[in-house]
């Protein structure tokens, strides 16, 4: 059914801008409302994959993203006493299959300057931070509205999801990252994400994040609780800690002259049965945030957006909402629950599980089913055990 409404979006993350984007090409008056005064350059690299790109390539910006992105032809995972954990690339699972390094400000870029282009309405300096039946209100007291379907795309702090009535379970995840983005040397191959791990308590990962400029983004994992304490040590001490993980980093590390160049990201589980309510739908981060241990984020987001288009495309609102949720269902539980089985064997403190990973994962690489259902994993196509979507 692709009777015009009225749409209100709150948060201009990436499910934001993407679903406003493809409403907007369908004939509806979007209206897209972002906290910040204005675009800010903002954010760590992030690993798009086959599923996020084929919605990009609806969009019609998927070519000009690959121009600004590294290719990504495989993951690769050892650890300090040599041990390759993981050695996965993509044309294992189809001939011509890749993953894409870039960073969140060159896909906000493309996805904002789609949204525009398609007509939707971008109100800057706009935090929403209360529903009001079909309304939307921001900080400064506006009311905005009303509108026949409210997105809720303000990420996995979200203000919003708890007016919903939706029920929610929000948890902090104890470990997060720092990260820092420079120029790749040559020690880093540009078609490799390249990780390094120590027990469960050191991860040391590098993604290559764009050819135009050869970027590399270095992540380092950490607990939140000891960030602060970390910033007061010596920047020498932190660089041979990553040299002894990771040798081949050190003309990398050139690059880092203060511990303050690295920023900080935390991150959150979000869990939650359904997705919408009465007129309202939630998408991205706000509704179901994860670990980034299997690099989905963004993915996840922009195959809500396609889906949401699609389902009100297809049926009236109010069935459109339930059907979102319904088709939704089995990938976004998948990975929810791959996230949280994954996430204890690389970020926690269990000598046990890193015994258990070190032994397993090398045995599993040996086994071509095995091989392949971890590939489909990390290409993001995985719905189950024994599903995936169609590539």
């Amino acid at each position: 059914m692709d009777d015009s409404i009225k749409v209100g979006i709150a948060g201009s993350g990436t499910a934001g801008p993407a679903v406003a984007a493809l409403l907007a090409k369908a004939g509806h008056e979007v209206t897209l409302f972002e906290r910040t005064p204005q675009k800010q350059a903002v954010g760590a690299g992030l690993l798009m994959q086959p599923t996020g790109m084929a919605v990009l390539e609806r969009l019609g910006i998927l070519t000009s993203l690959l121009s600004q992105t590294a290719k990504i032809d495989h993951l690769f995972c050892r650890t300090t006493s040599g041990t390759t954990l993981l050695d996965l690339p993509y044309n294992e699972l189809k001939n011509g299959l890749f993953g894409a390094g870039t960073y969140r400000p060159v896909l906000l870029d493309l996805l904002l300057e789609c949204a525009q282009n398609a007509g939707t309405k971008v109100q800057w300096d706009s935090e929403i931070t209360t529903l009001d039946q079909k309304n939307l209100i921001d900080t400064h007291g506006n009311k905005h509205g009303p509108f026949d379907l409210i997105l809720i795309c303000d990420g996995a702090k979200s203000a919003l999801r708890a007016q919903t009535g939706i029920p929610a379970q929000v948890n902090h995840y104890p470990w997060g990252a720092l990260w820092f983005i420079g120029k790749r040397t040559p020690e880093f191959a540009p078609h490799t994400l390249w990780q390094a791990v120590e027990g469960t308590n050191w991860l040391n990962g590098y993604l290559p994040t764009g050819t135009a400029q050869d970027f590399l983004s270095l992540f380092w994992s950490i607990r939140m609780r000891e960030v602060e304490e970390w910033r007061s040590r010596p920047l020498q001490s932190w660089k041979d800690h990553v040299c002894r993980i990771t040798p081949q980093a050190e003309p990398f590390l050139q690059q880092v002259e203060s511990l303050h160049q690295l920023q900080t990201a935390a991150y959150y589980d979000v869990r939650m049965k359904q997705w919408h309510h009465k007129n309202i739908a939630i998408l991205g981060d706000a509704a179901h945030a994860l670990s980034p241990q299997l690099g989905q984020g963004a993915n996840l987001a922009l195959m809500d957006a396609a889906t949401l288009a699609d389902c009100l495309h297809e049926y009236p609102l109010e069935q459109a909402l339930s059907q979102y949720s319904k088709r939704r269902q089995k990938h976004l539980r998948f990975y929810q629950f791959a996230t949280r089985w994954t996430t204890p064997f690389f970020q926690s403190d269990s000598k046990l599980l890193g015994l258990t990973r070190d032994f397993g994962f090398p045995v599993a690489m040996t086994l071509p089913w095995m091989r392949r259902q971890m590939i489909a994993t990390m290409a993001g196509v995985k719905t189950g055990p024994f599903c995936s979507i169609p590539l």
